[in-house]
């Protein structure tokens, strides 16, 4: 898919997830005002909460989506694992804000007022969280968007804190008032490792580490005619583009048009085998061993 095509369909997909979000928002605000619920009332905010980081999301396409620049000649990609630290951080925020609601009802034994309208409410929001988040992350797996998975999780994460709430009427209206809170203590070890895989997977785009293993790119180059050798395969980036550097080794007495289609072909397969987008730079070489020596797997120049 083109890269201007994939962050349209990213920047459509949050769009509609923003408005549901704040569908789901107010109608558990609203319910929740209504029927002096605290517990609907926290789900109210914890959508609030979904629906700035959809906004979040789209500030970091944006940006993510600029042309490169003088002062950006790799583009602005790295923007959406920034803008997924920031998701993360909102995650972090929802966890604490779990904790200190649950230990407030363990302490003073606040219970939510259960009326018929409340499960309804939350019943109808739940299934909506679900099916968003669960379209959400499928679509970001298809559009490769660190974005679209990381917003998944939240979204996730916003439907099992409603499963709490849900869960904690049913025990109110059985007499254990006590589950209710011990059921978002739980909630919130849950939301909290999803907080962690964003950060981890943010924290390995931004610090270069390697996507692809360079076993599968070497069996593939060197399968392409003309090729002699390959190594120094290097590669980086994330969801969506995949920047890969490599050196190969053709016919010392090819011409540099020749050389240049055999390059050609190999960023080709390279990108084939890669399966996404990636900008693949091939450094071509004559197939002389005086210009290589290799240690522990290593490539040292010589000149």
């Amino acid at each position: 898919m083109p890269r201007s095509s994939r962050t349209r369909s990213i920047k459509r997909t949050l769009v509609t997830v923003l408005v549901l979000n704040l569908t789901v928002a107010i109608a558990k605000l609203v319910v929740g005002f209504v029927s002096g619920s605290l517990s609907i009332l926290a789900d109210g905010l914890h959508s609030l909460l979904d629906a700035s980081a959809n906004i979040v999301g789209l500030v970091g396409m944006a940006i993510a989506a600029r042309p490169p620049d003088p002062d950006h000649p790799y583009g602005h990609r790295r923007f959406e694992a920034l803008t997924s630290l920031v998701i993360a951080g909102a995650l972090g925020l929802l966890v604490v804000q779990i904790l200190q609601d649950a230990w407030h009802r363990l302490q003073e034994r606040v219970q939510p007022e259960v009326t018929p309208l409340s499960f309804a409410v939350m019943l109808v929001t739940l299934f909506v969280n679900i099916g968003v988040s669960t379209w959400e992350r499928r679509r970001g797996r298809e559009l490769h968007s660190s974005i679209l998975s990381a917003d998944a999780k939240h979204t996730a994460a916003d439907a099992l804190v409603s499963l709490a709430v849900i869960g904690g009427l049913v025990a109110v209206r059985a007499g254990y008032a006590i589950v209710d809170p011990l059921l978002a203590i739980g909630i919130a070890g849950v939301i909290a490792w999803g907080a962690w895989t964003i950060i981890r997977d943010a924290a390995l785009t931004l610090s270069d580490a390697a996507v692809v293993p360079v076993e599968v790119i070497e069996h593939a180059v060197r399968g392409v005619p003309g090729v002699r050798g390959v190594h120094n395969i290097r590669t980086r980036g994330g969801d969506g583009l995949v920047w890969v550097d490599l050196h190969i080794q053709v016919d010392p007495e090819l011409s540099v048009r020749m050389a240049h289609e055999i390059a050609s072909e190999v960023a080709r397969t390279v990108e084939q085998t890669i399966g996404q987008a990636a900008d693949v730079t091939v450094h071509v070489e004559p197939a002389l061993p005086e210009h290589l020596r290799v240690t522990r797997g290593y490539c040292v120049w010589t000149e």
